[in-house]
């Protein structure tokens, strides 16, 4: 059980986020990477922004039997001269559907033939001033955060929760698991 255990806990370590600021353009992150992308909101680009940063959340251990969420902190980066909405969604309806895939790390791609899920969809929250405070379920997802007025570099605190079951597989030698998760600003009213 403790070698399980050892081989559970670097699992989302080998996983990869992207995350995108507007479906016409993002960036995608590796594990310990900085992504983002800027999106115009209105009447200029350089006050008018969204930008999402990624720090290294290598040190997520996935433990069976518990709802096991990020341990280093993500944030949503807002700059706005006006209402905002944030929103997050899984928008792979085909192969991941909300939940993390077999992926393999050499190739970099999922496993094309029957790949192992985990059993339970990843959850997406924010918290702060801003931040529902309430998971959302991918791959549908929700609204997330929302502001009417203006902000300046105003971080919104980001979890991701991953429920793991002692049915879930190991992931392999040279294999992990793998989600995109997208984030989806929009002009609030």
């Amino acid at each position: 059980m403790a070698d399980e255990m050892k081989r559970w806990g670097g699992l989302l370590a080998l996983a990869l986020l992207a995350f995108l600021a507007a479906p016409a353009m993002g960036d995608e992150a590796a594990v310990g990477e900085g992504g983002g992308g800027y999106l115009p909101l209105g009447d200029g680009w350089e006050t008018n922004t969204i930008s999402i940063e990624v720090p290294d959340i290598g040190n997520f251990p996935l433990i069976p039997g518990q709802n096991n969420v990020n341990s280093e902190a993500v944030y949503a980066t807002i700059t706005t001269e006006g209402a905002w909405t944030l929103s997050v969604s899984d928008q792979d309806t085909i192969v991941t559907k909300g939940k993390m895939t077999e992926y393999i790390i050499e190739g970099g791609a999922y496993v094309s033939s029957d790949p192992d899920k985990l059993g339970a969809a990843m959850m997406v929250k924010a918290t702060g001033d801003y931040g529902s405070g309430t998971n959302q379920t991918l791959p549908t997802g929700g609204q997330i955060a929302q502001g009417g007025s203006a902000l300046t570099d105003e971080q919104i605190p980001i979890t991701f929760t991953q429920p793991v079951s002692w049915t879930d597989q190991v992931s392999e030698a040279g294999r992990g698991y793998k989600i995109v998760v997208t984030f989806t600003v929009s002009p609030g009213s």
